[in-house]
């Protein structure tokens, strides 16, 4: 059986399932018409350099998997995978790694179709590291489906089953909005496979229900014939296969290899033997099922026998392939020791000769100490000299006064030779001394280039996922209130009033969510350009936590008690500015509510607590922050669970009014119960 996945395209949906420029769109369906022929390969390059042109880094990679499925058809291993590595770099580079898992899940699948399911098996455990690192749910979900794909053709059914159930459990977890039916079609057939009937039957009718396409419908009923057939409810059997008949009829046939087994299914039941072995050519397990039908055993017997050796067959050619690639590995783990082993040597090598230069460094400067020591022996000798003539003149002064005259002279030219050369010395010695100075100077310089790029990179990092998280979130909400809202407005829906009232709940709720999102980006945007202006006045404590309680209390979950313990009179008040105080409170209570879903949420105002100071704070039970990010969690784009709603800017507002307001926000690490935050300002 060819193993590939297909992106399936629900054109019905939306005219542009992938959100690419609409021409990179109607290109790439041109050419997928032709993938199976060479000029693929020129149509999506020019797609590829069409879409940096444009700007759009999605379509690059839309326009790279086009090669991908060509050679994979074509089983052209090595140009295979040069287009696998070279889709692999784009998506990385472009932030589209759903296209990275695509690209190594159809090398898997190479390898799988060519029985090289050991070398599958270790580049599918490389990939679910990398997405593990990654956390990309679509590259694990991918690996543990991949996983369940090699130990079915390994013959090992039991391992199958376990990492398609870990695969359809981690989709319907993290990955909701994609289609399960298919899931839940390849369990029922394996379980099928392994003869658990009622299992079976109950995934069919899972992936019956789960279907949101056509296509994955029809496959699921299909499925689901097949299986009522070899339970023996032929009745059934025969109502599901109409029903097949008819959908297809409406949509279109789909599954061919599928429908010839079902139609022989179907001659079986009416008796029709010849016709069923017309339909299944080749298959000898159920011409064996039609041989035992007839009562022709001996025929059963022959073809029982022809299927189990075309079984054994594979599981030899299997057998083969991964003792092959254990061979390969071993001879390259081989080659590698040798080449540790030559490296050691060479080590040893160069620390001989280092050794030896050493030696030679300090046999030359033995040898320049010894110059030395006799250069200064020749100058003691010439002043040993010079105090000889001096006498030998003095001694014959009147006879040789002309060559005193000149030994006063060359003494005069030695002074000043010495003199010049002392100048030279001490200019050299500046000279080295500014050029010192100037070498200092650019390193410094270099540095401050190096950390003010690194600033600019990293504020270009921040800018695009404050951009990338910001449309994302902005996304979700609007999405939720135009899709309710239509449905609201269509006048010949049938909804009654109950449900209505739960569209304008979910319609309030994600308008509100959107107004949250909307404030947070304005206030930190006014923080960060200072455009903020603080009003201190007095006011009172209790009474502002009350107000922030009010305004949180409808997003509380139902059976959470929200309660205020103070030690403050209700008379006491505080100079600070109100607005800004009440702000930090909501935005702690809100979060204490997103990640509460029983237990409480206390507000608490005390002066007991830290003396000289008001403490105020929101502890809940809820599920906590993460110990990997409490040191960071008031940081902007931080989230406690990356699976909630929000920016992750609401803790980091409240860190810089902290700042504005003289105050601290912090976490309270001994609080076990779940989440506690603190917001402490000086009583002056």
């Amino acid at each position: 059986m060819l193993l590939c996945p297909v992106i399936r395209l629900r054109l019905c949906a939306q005219n542009n399932p992938f959100k690419i420029h609409d021409s990179i769109y109607v290109g790439y369906r041109e050419a997928l018409k032709v993938r199976s022929t060479i000029g693929v390969m020129q149509k999506s390059e020019a797609l590829y350099q069409k879409a940096r042109a444009l700007g759009d880094k999605k379509g690059e990679c839309v326009a790279l998997t086009l090669p991908v499925s060509h050679f994979f058809y074509k089983n052209d291993s090595l140009k295979l995978i040069e287009v696998v590595r070279r889709l692999q770099r784009v998506s990385r580079e472009n932030g589209y790694l759903q296209y990275y898992y695509f690209a190594t899940n159809q090398y898997v699948y190479w390898l799988l179709n060519h029985n090289h399911t050991l070398r599958a098996l270790n580049v599918t455990q490389q990939m679910q590291a990398q997405a593990q690192n990654d956390k990309n749910d679509y590259g694990i979900y991918s690996c543990l489906k991949a996983q369940g794909y090699i130990y079915l053709a390994r013959k090992d059914l039991k391992a199958s089953i376990q990492y398609h159930e870990e695969a359809l459990a981690y989709q319907l977890k993290y990955l909701p909005e994609q289609d399960a039916a298919l899931n839940y079609s390849r369990l029922s057939d394996l379980y099928r496979q392994d003869g658990q009937y009622e299992k079976a039957l109950e995934y069919a009718d899972k992936s019956v229900e789960a279907a949101k396409t056509e296509m994955n419908l029809k496959i699921s009923m299909l499925e689901r014939c097949r299986l009522l057939f070899e339970m023996g409810r032929e009745e059934e059997f025969m109502q599901s296969y109409q029903q097949c008949c008819k959908q297809m009829e409406e949509t279109g046939v789909v599954y061919d290899n599928l429908l010839k087994v079902l139609d022989a299914y179907v001659d079986i039941v009416r008796g029709d033997f010849e016709a069923a072995q017309e339909h299944v050519k080749g298959n000898y397990k159920l011409q064996c099922s039609i041989a035992v039908r007839k009562g022709d055993y001996k025929a059963a017997y022959e073809y029982s026998l022809k299927a189990a050796r075309l079984g054994d067959s594979i599981a030899r050619q299997i057998q083969s392939s991964d003792l092959a690639e254990l061979t390969v590995q071993l001879s390259n783990e081989r080659m590698k020791r040798k080449a540790k082993e030559l490296e050691t040597e060479n080590i040893a090598l160069n620390l001989a000769n280092t050794r030896l230069e050493l030696e030679q460094a300090q046999s030359q400067a033995e040898l320049e100490k010894a110059n030395a020591e006799n250069s200064r022996l020749a100058l003691k000798n010439r002043t040993l000299e010079l105090a000889r003539v001096n006498a030998e003149m003095l001694r014959q002064q009147d006879i040789l006064e002309e060559e005193k005259m000149a030994a006063r002279n060359r003494n005069t030219l030695f002074s000043i030779f010495i003199a010049f050369l002392l100048v030279f010395i001490c200019m050299l010695c500046f000279y080295l001394y500014r050029r010192k100075q100037m070498e200092n100077k650019l390193k410094h310089k270099n540095q401050e280039l190096v950390v003010a790029r690194e600033q600019a990179e990293e504020s270009n990092r921040l800018k695009t996922q404050f951009i990338h998280n910001m449309s994302h979130e902005i996304r979700t909400p609007l999405n939720a209130i135009v899709g309710f809202s239509q449905l609201l407005a269509d006048t010949e829906s049938n909804f009654d009033e109950k449900e209505k009232g739960d569209f304008c709940h979910i319609i309030l709720h994600n308008s509100e969510l959107l107004t949250t999102l909307v404030n947070d980006i304005l206030d930190i945007s006014a923080l960060e350009s200072k455009g903020c202006e603080l009003h201190v006045a007095p006011c009172r404590c209790n009474e502002v936590c009350r107000e922030a309680m009010e305004a949180v209390c409808h997003r509380v979950a139902e059976g959470v008690d929200l309660r205020l313990e103070t030690d403050l009179p209700d008379a006491y008040s505080l100079d600070t500015d109100e607005h800004r105080l009440k702000q930090v409170i909501v935005n702690f209570l809100t979060n204490a509510a997103k990640f509460t879903e029983a237990g409480e949420i206390v507000v608490g105002c005390s002066l007991a607590e830290m003396p000289g100071q008001v403490v105020f704070s929101v502890a809940d039970t809820g599920t906590g922050v993460p110990p990997e990010k409490a040191d960071v969690i008031f940081n902007s784009f931080v989230k406690g669970d990356d699976f909630k709603q929000g920016l992750g800017l609401g803790l980091n507002i409240c860190r810089r009014i902290a700042d504005m307001l003289h105050g601290e926000v912090a976490y309270d690490r001994r609080y076990t119960r779940g989440a506690r935050f603190l917001f402490i300002l000086p009583v002056d």
